[in-house]
């Protein structure tokens, strides 16, 4: 009992969290869509006594269950889950977060790049991915998506790798409309949502691309800004 007190103590404390690479995740829906991705999961804490087909379940009243929630009104089940990244090659088109700092906007980054064939996430001090907000507004995706936490100066150095055009939104770039798909892996930067894209990054690219809209309106949210770009780059 003493050894559930210490790590459910252990659990609400974000620093502990971190330091040994691991999230909760809440509610039923989510649980079973990383069994699904094979995430490894530490724990199942519950509050039901018939649930089945989850690994290292552990049975607790609803108060205990409820201080490790994050919802107003928590679901029956929290999973302990390791956060996965991939240390693999991309294969598919790629999404750059140049420090995206809010989670709603990396999480519909995510789930458009999912949908537009753009697999392989690299994060660059951008928002945990595995932020329960990003989690939600992404419904999940981020479990197909191929992870890569990666620095500034080691991307400039394996950029070769990972595609061969990258692009950044320009206001005086090609038109989104008539940009014609080149050969070989693309790469989306999408920049800081007040600073934008950092200028080594800007530097790098060799596409850049506007996207055409009214003059009532200066600038679009970067997740909206980047979900148009990948899905015109996916139809073409």
């Amino acid at each position: 009992m003493d050894m559930m007190r210490n790590l459910i103590k252990n659990l609400k404390d974000k620093k502990y969290r971190k330091e040994n690479a691991i999230f909760l995740l809440e509610g039923e829906k989510f649980c079973r869509d990383i069994l699904k991705a094979n995430i490894e999961i530490l724990y199942t804490i519950t509050t039901n006594k018939s649930l089945k087909n989850f690994p290292n379940i552990v049975l607790v009243d609803e108060k205990t269950l409820h201080s490790l929630a994050t919802t107003v009104t928590p679901q029956d089940i929290i999973c302990v889950c390791v956060k996965k990244f991939a240390e693999n090659t991309p294969k598919s088109n790629s999404l750059i977060l140049d420090r995206i700092q809010d989670p709603g906007n990396v999480g519909t980054l995510i789930r458009s790049a999912i949908a537009f064939g753009f697999d392989d996430i690299y994060l660059i001090d951008s928002a945990d991915v595995y932020n329960e907000k990003v989690i939600r507004s992404s419904v999940g995706a981020v479990f197909n998506a191929n992870i890569h936490k990666i620095s500034l100066e080691e991307l400039i150095r394996t950029k070769a790798t990972i595609a061969e055009n990258f692009i950044v939104a320009d206001m005086v770039g090609e038109k989104l409309t008539d940009f014609k798909k080149k050969q070989g892996r693309i790469a989306l930067i999408v920049g800081n949502e007040g600073a934008g894209v950092c200028d080594i990054l800007i530097n790098i690219s060799n596409i850049k691309l506007s996207i055409p809209m009214t003059d009532k309106i200066e600038s679009l949210n970067a997740g909206v800004a980047g979900s148009i770009i990948m899905q015109r780059i996916y139809e073409k």
